[in-house]
């Protein structure tokens, strides 16, 4: 008797009632935020702390970057503006300012570039916070209590639940921990790339000598503002002699940019889950993830 006890197949009720009351309490555990009431009073700093710091030091820059362009591109349309005598006998006049409308062009789509750059690091902060904030105080009690169901219900449907529950896990610890990461990646990856790129741009650029855009008065215009220009001749005269390096200036900043805002975090956010399908896919039987 005590042979067939021992050699008895485990009560797969049993097995489920245990796995359920553990998932259950890891649950209730993580929607009453112990689990980051932990992680603030272990860690000096949590991972979404240092993300966020890391992003309002790039967003920092980049809006300090948008409003120099703005500043370039008014400078570059006072000069553009300038109009001098045509000659004797000829009436009216010419621009030789005209000619920079390619620099002036380029500097404009510089702008945007950082506009975007503001925008989608405004964006990242947002989504840090909100991982911070819910992924394992929501998304991850909510993929558990749909696991413990699908423990109960057979076939497909059991299944389904199955897949969306570990969805949701997996969802929970990409927003609470893949996004943090993905933003120290990118910033590591950066400073060894594309940063030294931006900081030497940016000096040169802070050193141009850009022509003087005049203050505008109340009620004033751009007529009134080019009154007020001084001598245009030299002003166009030195927004000539920088418009080569502001040039290279530009397409350099908006390479780099590119670069780090849009290529690295992208690239590192799929490394990242791709990572955690792998894990997924070595840690659970093939039934768990739906791949039968």
């Amino acid at each position: 008797m005590n042979d067939m006890m021992a050699s008895a197949p485990p009560n797969p009720w049993r097995h489920r009632l245990l796995t359920g009351a553990i998932l259950l309490l890891l649950a209730l555990v993580a929607a009453l935020g112990w689990v980051d009431r932990l992680e603030k009073a272990l860690l000096p700093q949590t991972l979404a702390a240092r993300g966020e710091q890391v992003l309002e030091e790039n967003f920092t820059r980049a809006a300090a970057l948008f409003a120099t362009a703005r500043a370039v591109d008014a400078a570059i349309s006072v000069a553009q503006s300038t109009q001098v005598s045509a000659g004797v006998g000829l009436q009216g006049g010419v621009s030789p300012g005209q000619a920079l409308d390619p620099i002036n062009d380029l500097v404009e789509r510089f702008g945007a570039v950082m506009l975007t750059a503001t925008v989608a690091l405004g964006g990242a902060q947002l989504l840090v916070q909100a991982g911070d904030g819910f992924g394992l105080t929501v998304l991850l009690p909510a993929g558990l209590v749909l696991v413990v169901l699908a423990l109960w219900v057979p076939g497909g449907a059991g299944r389904a639940g199955r897949r969306a529950g570990m969805l949701l896990v997996w969802a929970a610890l990409l927003a609470k921990i893949g996004l943090p990461l993905t933003v120290l990646g990118t910033e590591m990856v950066a400073d060894a790339l594309v940063t030294p790129r931006i900081e030497a741009a940016d000096a040169r650029l802070a050193a141009l000598n850009l022509p003087s855009v005049p203050e505008a008065g109340e009620g004033e215009g751009w007529l009134d503002r080019l009154r007020s220009y001084g001598d245009a001749a030299a002003q166009l005269s030195k927004a000539f002699a920088v418009a080569g390096d502001l040039a290279d200036i530009v397409i350099d900043l908006t390479i780099a940019y590119i670069v780090k805002i849009v290529v690295l975090p992208l690239l590192t956010l799929w490394l990242v889950a791709r990572l955690a399908d792998l894990a997924l896919s070595a840690t659970l039987p093939q039934r768990w993830v739906g791949r039968e």
